[in-house]
């Protein structure tokens, strides 16, 4: 259960830092496209699925989703939170970032092997 707390920590921070970096780079009135918010957030759950398939045995497809799962229940709290609504951009956002999360345990698993 440690290790899976030790990886849960990874999308909590780099989702603060990459707030920080974003509201920063506001400041100065750049403009950021929005694709490139989803393409660090999939980075984030490729990386948070490569680890996790590192740590388990078997089943990386199972753990990729479970590990999304809780990732996913995380940005909705954050998003009801912040916006009260729910789009159908938003649940296409959190399959996306399931998927990838997914995809990366698979590997994950299949690396250590």
């Amino acid at each position: 259960m440690k290790k899976y707390i030790n990886i849960a920590l990874i999308p909590l921070i780099s989702i603060l830092t990459s707030s920080i970096i974003f509201s920063i780079i506001n400041l100065f009135e750049i403009a950021i496209h929005p694709a490139f918010y989803l393409i660090i957030m999939i980075i984030t759950s490729l990386i948070i699925g490569y680890l996790t398939g590192l740590k388990c045995k078997d089943k990386g497809y199972l753990k990729g989703l479970i590990v999304g799962g809780i990732f996913i229940v995380f940005l909705f709290l954050i998003s009801i939170i912040i916006t009260r609504d729910i789009k159908i951009y938003t649940i296409l956002y959190y399959l996306i970032i399931i998927t990838s999360t997914t995809l990366a345990a698979m590997i994950g698993v299949n690396k250590k092997n």
